[in-house]
């Protein structure tokens, strides 16, 4: 009997205590690694090789991008469809994703489409790209996908720590 109440009390204190010493001693934090920053990407045809970490350049940063107040740029090369507006709309009005600003290149002239491979690296069915501050590309998405959207907004508050 006294080895069954001895069981029974672990059984109920030892949990208590982990949660315990997880909550004062312990810390969550997510982050979001930055593509192109230990691998390369893949060299398609026409493009320049890159050195690591890739980081977009000044001239692109400062002209195509210009960053002001925002923290994040997220760029979307072509027409969304309608669900794909709709979630697009969802992400720039959520209050949590504030400091962040979108860019879109409806026209996909050849200047844009070398922008969309050789810049940012996106290939097909990939459309969207989150781009930061200091020139690093932090995603690519598909924005007729509402998981790759998902996947967005989850992205953008870890990068922002708001969670």
């Amino acid at each position: 009997m006294q080895k069954k109440s001895i069981f029974l009390f672990l059984a109920l204190v030892l949990p208590v205590l982990i949660f315990i010493f997880l909550k004062f001693f312990g810390k969550n934090e997510f982050a979001v690694k930055p593509l192109f920053v230990e691998n390369a990407p893949e060299m398609t045809e026409g493009c320049l090789p890159v050195s690591l970490p890739y980081h977009i350049g000044d001239s692109i940063l400062q002209q195509l991008l210009a960053f002001e107040q925002d923290s994040l740029v997220l760029v979307l090369f072509g027409e969304p469809n309608d669900e794909a507006k709709i979630q697009i709309n969802r992400i720039l009005e959520d209050p949590s994703t504030g400091g962040i600003r979108m860019i879109r290149f409806p026209a996909m002239g050849e200047r844009v489409k070398q922008w969309k491979k050789c810049i940012f690296f996106l290939k097909e069915p990939l459309d969207l790209v989150l781009v930061d501050r200091t020139g690093l590309i932090r995603g690519q998405y598909t924005c007729g996908d509402r998981e790759e959207i998902d996947r967005l907004l989850m992205e953008i508050t870890i990068i922002l720590k708001k969670y």
